[in-house]
Formats: structure tokens, C-alpha cells, sequence
């Protein structure tokens, strides 16, 4: 009997221990972690919270282009995990138009206060003639002050989820912004001590590989 009871015993602690060890690979605290795209383009931040949630966010100088996404982080095994995510706030530049307005698309309206959206020359003065529709902003601009030499600003009241700062963008001259929110982003990473970073070259939407540190 002996003989029979011996190995049956081991299997179980066996099977103990793998189970112990899938749960490890969940995250039972806050994790945050920041660095730069390998292009050096973006500023990237990768917060992971407990129950395996994750929020994810980039933005270039001058967020003209900065996103915000909120997903699901999953262990493939020890040290890689499958991110799902998808973009709950975004604001992207395109080609206007025409070049006598500043034009500011908000899609869906429900996604930012556009009441709460300003707009602001250089020498601080804030920008009038404004028209705002179900979809968007518009500014009749003054040449002599926003041009391809001075650029303007746009001053919203949107706050970044890990860092709390507002969002002010850097608006160029024949230039148009969008506010968005829908995408979905799929990528593996790799955590390896104080270091995540991406596995395939552009393995993410816009910002590309990157690789980010423990904060």
C-alpha cells in the first residue's frame, strides 16, 4: 500500500506547485512603468494594476499625438504577457481644410467638454471668433499671430490618468486635431527585472517598439 500512497502524494504536491505558480503570474500590486519608444519619438507610460488590468499611454512632444488605452494584461508564461487594450482617449493631427481656421474634431461629442476647449496664441492671448457644431470646434485664426513661424495652443481640461497633468497641445500652422477614442491595440511584452519592453519591432500602434523601466 505503501508503494501506492508514496507517488500519489507527490503528484498532488506537484500539481500544488504549478498551480502556485500560474497564480504568481498575476500582479497583486501596482506596477508603473515609463521610458521612450526605440525611435525616441513618444514618451510612453505602462501602468499595471491588480486583477490584471493595465492602462497605457504615449504622447510625442507637443501632444499632437497622444493616446490613452485601458485593457487586460495576460501571462503567456513566466516573463512575457499578451496586452489587449483599447484607445479610450486619443487626439491625433490631420490636414485641414482650409488654412484661415484652426478646426478641432470631437469624436464621439460625448468625449470631452468642448466647452472646456480653448484655444491660445503665443503672446497668451486667447483666440476669437469660435463656432462650435455637434462635431467640433472652429477658430477664425489671425495670421500675424499663429503662422508657419508662431505656433499656438490648445488648452483643454482633460487630465493624463497616471500623471494628472492637463493636456495642452502644441498646434502648428495648416494644421487640424481630432479627439478619438476606439481603437484596439494587441501586442506581447517581455518584464525582466526592472525592464519591460515590447518583443517585435513595431509591435504597437503609432509609437512603435519601445522599452520602459520600473518606476
Amino acid at each position: 500500500m505503501m508503494r501506492l500512497i508514496i507517488p500519489t502524494i507527490l503528484f498532488l504536491l506537484a500539481g500544488c506547485s504549478d498551480s502556485e505558480k500560474k497564480e504568481n503570474y498575476g500582479f497583486k500590486t501596482e506596477q508603473l512603468y515609463k521610458g521612450y519608444s526605440d525611435r525616441g519619438s513618444y514618451l510612453c507610460y505602462l501602468k499595471i494594476l491588480p486583477g490584471n488590468k493595465v492602462i497605457f499611454t504615449y504622447q510625442n512632444e507637443g501632444n499632437d499625438s497622444y493616446g490613452e488605452h485601458s485593457g487586460t494584461i495576460k501571462a503567456i508564461n513566466d516573463s512575457t504577457y499578451h496586452v489587449n487594450c483599447k484607445l479610450t482617449f486619443g487626439e491625433f493631427v490631420f490636414k485641414p481644410f482650409n488654412l484661415d481656421s484652426l478646426w478641432i474634431s470631437v469624436d464621439p461629442p460625448s468625449l470631452i467638454d468642448k466647452k472646456m476647449i480653448l484655444a491660445r496664441y503665443e503672446n497668451e492671448d486667447l483666440m476669437t471668433g469660435r463656432k462650435t457644431s455637434k462635431t467640433g470646434i472652429t477658430y477664425v485664426i489671425d495670421d500675424r499671430l499663429f503662422n508657419e513661424y508662431t505656433p499656438a495652443y490648445i488648452l483643454t481640461d482633460h487630465t493624463h490618468p497616471i500623471t494628472g497633468e492637463a493636456l495642452t497641445i502644441k498646434a502648428s500652422y495648416g494644421c487640424a486635431y481630432s479627439f478619438v477614442e476606439g481603437d484596439q491595440v494587441e501586442f506581447d511584452i517581455v518584464i525582466s527585472g526592472d525592464s519591460l519592453y515590447t518583443i517585435e519591432d513595431d509591435a504597437v500602434l503609432q509609437t512603435g517598439s519601445f522599452r520602459l523601466k520600473k518606476q
